[in-house]
């Protein structure tokens, strides 16, 4: 079955961010920073998200300077393994 998988990408994202510029922060701080609702990226970083704003992503790609590839995985075995 197809579906789209967001579990752990922004915390990954976050790390990758703290790599290259040594700033740690927490998923509330990334709420904050991109303007969207701190709800919203938990459960959007849990893989719990049922609805997602379109504004709201660009926002955190922004900010974390990614693509929405990198939040939005496409799966087709449910599995996490991108195949788009």
């Amino acid at each position: 079955m197809s579906e789209i998988l967001t579990k752990g990408r922004l915390t990954a994202l976050l790390g990758r961010h703290q790599m290259e510029t040594g700033e740690r922060w927490s998923l509330r701080r990334l709420a904050d920073v991109a303007r969207v609702p701190k709800d919203f990226v938990y459960r959007l970083d849990a893989g719990d998200a049922r609805y997602v704003e379109l504004d709201a992503l660009v926002r955190l790609c922004i900010v974390l300077q990614c693509n929405l590839t990198d939040i939005l995985v496409w799966s087709n075995d449910g599995n996490g393994d991108q195949s788009i």
